[in-house]
């Protein structure tokens, strides 16, 4: 088995959680309870587990544009992880750094740079490769 879709569907299920997770908490009105975290979370769970599973399953199937498109949700999520835990071990400077809109920012852009490298190192053709069938 590849490694390639249980690695877009784990990407694919921590963006499903966090845009899940957070859009439930708006919805219901973020700071009124707080349970309304708790719900959040557990949309975000429900929806990120059946995300993952469903990218895992046919993440294969995909080419081209739909693929790029795939790898550029799934590294979304991941950077955005990814700098949030830089902020919470509190790396010196990183909360002044890494304020919100850079922070999104800065996920954005990790995502097209993965989506266009991935896009770019498809599978060689056969007249570069120096083989010939």
């Amino acid at each position: 088995m590849n490694a390639r879709p249980i690695a877009l569907g784990v990407g694919s299920a921590v963006t499903t959680f966090l845009l899940a997770g957070a859009a439930t908490i708006e919805l219901l009105g973020a700071g009124e309870a707080p349970a309304i975290g708790i719900v959040g979370v557990l949309v975000g769970v429900l929806a990120g587990l059946l995300a993952g599973g469903i990218v895992s399953a046919y993440a294969d199937r995909l080419a081209g544009t739909a693929a790029s498109a795939l790898v550029a949700y799934a590294t979304f999520g991941v950077a955005f992880v990814g700098i949030a835990g830089t902020r919470y071990v509190n790396l010196p400077y990183a909360d002044d750094v890494f304020a919100f809109p850079v922070h999104v920012g800065l996920s954005v852009a990790a995502a097209v740079a993965v989506a266009l490298l991935a896009s770019r190192g498809g599978q060689p053709n056969t007249s570069d490769s120096g083989f010939e069938q």
